[in-house]
């Protein structure tokens, strides 16, 4: 064998190991993220004993109302798959990852004690206050994304597209792959909602109160 021969030949090996090696090495998922700041529902119907029954979060014996925003996460529509295929192998990961981010269900709910008729001074002040909770919750979101993002592409990037040999097993596979990211992102989304929790606790202080019902007379 000639030198030049085997130089072709040891180069031609090269590059099919790494031609071999890059194929289904890799996911490059574009990640997406929509942000929904909630409508606001005030409801006026219920005594403060009814709306504070079974809430998850402690409930200041203060208040006379209460502000419930949930920060939640989820996919938005269909998740494409990204396909290569090398003989009969078929390499899946997500193409696209789209995500709705915010107050989803059923928006912001302020719940103000049904004893304060809307118009009264008692009312106008309770909404003020929980409207500042609303502010919070709502500012929250805005300021919580990037962490958001940088967990996503953290959780993609030690994840590993999947080899199949079949088409009908794409769709399982992405399935899986979606809900891996859900599921990983869940601790990180429980801890902002227990901080904005606790930003919200620190503004219904015994002082607080003291200082908004200074301003009306029937309470």
């Amino acid at each position: 064998m000639t030198n030049k021969k085997a130089l072709f030949l040891a180069i031609l090996s090269l590059f099919l190991s790494q031609n071999a090696s890059a194929f289904c090495d890799k996911i490059a998922t574009r990640v997406q993220i929509t942000t929904n700041p909630g409508n606001v529902q005030y409801i006026t119907t219920l005594s403060r004993s009814d709306f504070i029954q079974g809430k998850k979060h402690k409930v200041s014996p203060n208040t006379l109302g209460l502000t419930v925003a949930d920060l939640s996460i989820s996919i938005s529509g269909k998740t494409q798959p990204k396909i290569e295929r090398q003989g009969k192998q078929i390499c899946v990961s997500l193409d696209t990852l789209a995500f709705k981010m915010g107050y989803e269900k059923g928006g912001l709910k302020v719940y103000i004690d049904k004893k304060y008729k809307p118009g009264s001074c008692e009312y106008e002040v309770i909404r003020e206050h929980e409207n500042y909770h609303v502010a919070v919750a709502q500012q929250a979101m805005l300021f919580f994304k990037p962490d958001i993002e940088a967990k996503i592409h953290e959780i993609i990037s030690n994840m590993r597209p999947q080899i199949v040999t079949s088409e009908k097993d794409i769709d399982k596979v992405i399935q899986e792959q979606t809900k891996h990211v859900i599921t990983e992102l869940t601790p990180l989304l429980t801890h902002i909602n227990q901080t904005i929790a606790k930003k919200n606790a620190q503004i219904d202080t015994p002082e607080s109160y003291e200082k908004t019902q200074a301003l009306c007379k029937n309470w």
